[in-house]
C-alpha cells in the first residue's frame, strides 16, 4: 500500500504541487494532518485519490466534532493520525511518543510544526511530512509512507516547483 502524507497545506494548492506530487506515481489513499482540514478532499479529487483520512489542526476552528486524533488500523499497522498541537510537537515530541507507546502505535502521523521529520524511535515511525506550502526547514515537502509485508518505510520528498 502506497500512502500520500500531507499536512499544513492551509488552504494554498498549487498546479507545481500537484505535478510533483504526482511524479511519486498512485497512491492507494491520502492523509492529511491538519491546517487545513478541507484541503484534504481537494488534494484527492486533483491526484484521483479515493480513500482519505483526515485529522483537523489548531488553524481549522470552523470544524467541529471531528476528531483531532484517530487512531486506525491499516494494512496491520496501527496509526496515530493528528495534527500534534494538542501534544505539544514544537516543544517536544514527548506526549506524543508516550500516546504512542501507550496505544503500541506502529506509526505516529503529524504535522503542525512545519518541519519534516522521519525517524523511528522504539520502533515506532514517527512522521511529519512538513508543509506543503509554509516550510521552516527549507523547501516544502510531501511524505510517502509504503506498507509491505514485511516493512513499513517512510520517505520525505522535497516539492521542486
Amino acid at each position: 500500500m502506497k500512502i500520500l502524507v500531507i499536512s499544513d497545506s492551509h488552504n494554498v494548492i498549487l498546479d507545481s504541487q500537484i505535478e510533483d506530487i504526482k511524479k511519486e506515481g498512485k497512491f492507494d489513499l491520502l492523509i492529511h494532518c491538519g491546517d487545513k482540514y478541507n484541503d484534504a478532499d481537494k488534494f484527492a479529487e486533483k491526484l484521483h485519490i479515493d480513500r482519505v483520512l483526515n485529522v483537523p489542526g489548531n488553524c481549522d476552528y470552523s470544524i467541529i466534532g471531528m476528531e483531532p486524533t484517530i487512531i486506525r488500523e491499516i494494512e496491520g499497522k496501527k496509526f496515530i493520525i493528528t495534527h500534534g498541537h494538542l501534544f505539544y510537537v514544537k516543544l517536544s515530541l514527548n506526549q506524543l511518543k508516550a500516546f504512542a507507546k501507550k496505544n503500541k502505535a506502529d506509526v505516529v502521523l503529524y504535522g503542525h510544526t512545519h518541519q519534516a521529520k522521519n525517524e523511528i524511535t522504539d520502533n515506532i515511525l514517527f512522521f511529519n511530512p512538513g508543509s506543503t506550502i509554509f516550510p521552516k526547514d527549507g523547501k516544502a515537502s510531501f511524505g510517502v509512507i509504503e506498507i509491505t509485508e514485511d516493512k513499513v518505510a517512510g520517505e520525505i520528498i522535497r516539492i521542486e516547483n
